[in-house]
């Protein structure tokens, strides 16, 4: 993932006031980064592939989206 405050939140199982609130499945995700089952790492949003699917693309960003699939023409 590439929110380094999404990575601190799994790691910290301190309690914050301003994340008192949070969806059931962060605490699933934190619970799963707990017993080892899961490992949450910081990726560049450049290589976030998915991001080519949510965000409008230029040129260059679409050709390495499309490398980043392994789609040829």
């Amino acid at each position: 993932m590439d929110n380094t405050g999404a990575i601190a939140l799994t790691k910290n199982p301190e309690f914050h006031q301003r994340t008192k609130h949070m969806d059931v499945r962060w605490h699933y995700i934190r619970e799963q980064v707990d017993i080892g089952k899961i490992e949450i790492d910081y990726t560049q949003t450049s290589q976030m592939v998915a991001d080519g699917f949510t965000k409008p693309l230029n040129a260059t960003k679409f050709r390495t989206f499309v490398e980043q699939l392994g789609l040829v023409r």
